[in-house]
């Protein structure tokens, strides 16, 4: 059984008003603290694979400074079902892969461990983590899923799987409040902010 991390990264943003990778939350950025996430299970991780813009210098040196691998999608504005059909051409052969979305930072390393623990145990199920009311990320997905991710329509996105298959679904219980709140503009950057100082 092989993993393999894809995070998702081109899009525009254009909610936030900058790559939200490199939007600053709890003195780090949200790429910094993905990739920090992630380097906890370098055992477990056979290839780290970031799809991101042609322009994003910033994030691409960063990625390839921490073993990543980089990945341009030259068509951003086709979604990130158009990412993960890229990032599954350079991932290992026969693995799984965990996407992870940019503009879900703070996801607990705690909950990725629950995720690949359960997938390993179950490696043929798509593996999501849930608060026992929504679903959320990051998910796993068997290899099995990458002949439909090619097929199926780029607007449908990874979802579409979830809507086909829903007895191949695995859902893995958290506390974790991070798995469903993307922070994809100013006001909920500052609620996340707000939200880890009274936390604090």
């Amino acid at each position: 059984m092989t993993l393999n991390s894809v995070v998702l990264m081109a899009g525009y943003s254009k909610r936030m008003g900058k790559l939200k990778q490199h939007v600053v939350l709890n003195g780090k950025s949200f790429l910094t603290h993905i990739i920090e996430k992630l380097n906890f299970f370098n055992s477990k991780i056979s290839t780290k694979i970031f799809v991101g813009q042609e322009s994003d210098r910033i994030g691409e040196k960063q990625v390839k400074d921490s073993g990543g691998l980089w990945v341009v999608n030259p068509n951003p504005e086709e979604g990130p079902l158009s990412s993960i059909r890229l990032a599954i051409e350079k991932a290992q052969p026969d693995s799984a892969i965990m996407i992870w979305p940019t503009d879900h930072p703070l996801i607990e390393k705690e909950t990725v461990d629950l995720l690949i623990k359960a997938w390993e145990k179950e490696p043929d199920f798509i593996t999501l983590p849930s608060d026992g009311n929504h679903r959320g990320h990051p998910a796993i997905f068997p290899h099995w899923c990458f002949d439909y991710f090619k097929t199926i329509e780029l607007e449908k996105g990874a979802k579409a799987l979830l809507q086909m298959f829903p007895d191949k679904i695995k859902y893995v219980l958290t506390k974790d409040i991070w798995i469903t709140r993307n922070i994809n503009t100013p006001e909920l950057l500052e609620e996340a902010n707000a939200s880890l100082i009274k936390n604090f």
